[in-house]
């Protein structure tokens, strides 16, 4: 979290290298480099919905479809990850 976008223009460059480091770590370790990623930590730039799996995906927009047909959450509510953006 950083309070200025000085301090954003900054720091995310790094963050960003420094979590590609981080998981090219991860991939050293035996079973340390997890396909999935946490949603409620995730960068934009890191497509945690992808890494659930087209399979998962599908049947989330399935769910979707059916329990939200006027795709309220998909178009209305800002912010997040959407399942309709999700490139499989």
């Amino acid at each position: 979290m950083v309070k200025t976008a000085e301090q954003e223009t900054f720091m995310y460059p790094k963050i960003k290298r420094w979590l590609q480091d981080l998981q090219a770590f991860a991939a050293t370790i035996e079973d340390g480099n997890q396909q999935w990623i946490f949603m409620n930590y995730a960068d934009p730039s890191q497509d945690p919905l992808r890494s659930y799996g087209a399979e998962n995906v599908v049947k989330m927009r399935n769910v979707a479809s059916k329990y939200d047909p006027g795709q309220v959450f998909q178009r209305l509510c800002p912010g997040g990850f959407k399942t309709s953006e999700v490139q499989i």
